[in-house]
């Protein structure tokens, strides 16, 4: 028998509307220019120390946007954040079969 693993940011979760609004209050808060749900889309994947260096403009500083952004992700990630329409439903039959888990930062 062998057992499944899951992602659990993007493939189980939906984060991607926390995450945007709390890149966009980070970068508001040092007067930069608000992303669109597609670019911030584009920059995830990579940790939030990478999302933070790519949403400021090219060439300015990201560690204080990292900071803000995790000080305000912290107390706002579960704002919007749910699972995906029909995962748990899935989750359960896998569930009955085999064993499950999740890996994640």
């Amino acid at each position: 028998m062998f057992g499944i693993l899951f992602d659990l940011d993007g493939t189980l979760l939906d984060t991607l509307e926390d995450l945007a609004d709390s890149v966009n209050y980070a970068l508001a808060q040092h007067g930069h220019p608000q992303r669109t749900l597609e670019e911030i889309r584009s920059f995830v994947g990579n940790g939030a120390a990478m999302l933070a260096k790519l949403s400021p403009p090219e060439g300015e500083d990201y560690e204080q946007v990292l900071r803000t952004f995790q000080a305000y992700y912290k107390t706002h990630c579960q704002v919007k954040t749910g699972p995906y329409a029909g995962v748990l439903e899935v989750l359960k039959e896998i569930r009955a079969q085999y064993p499950v888990a999740v890996v994640s930062n």
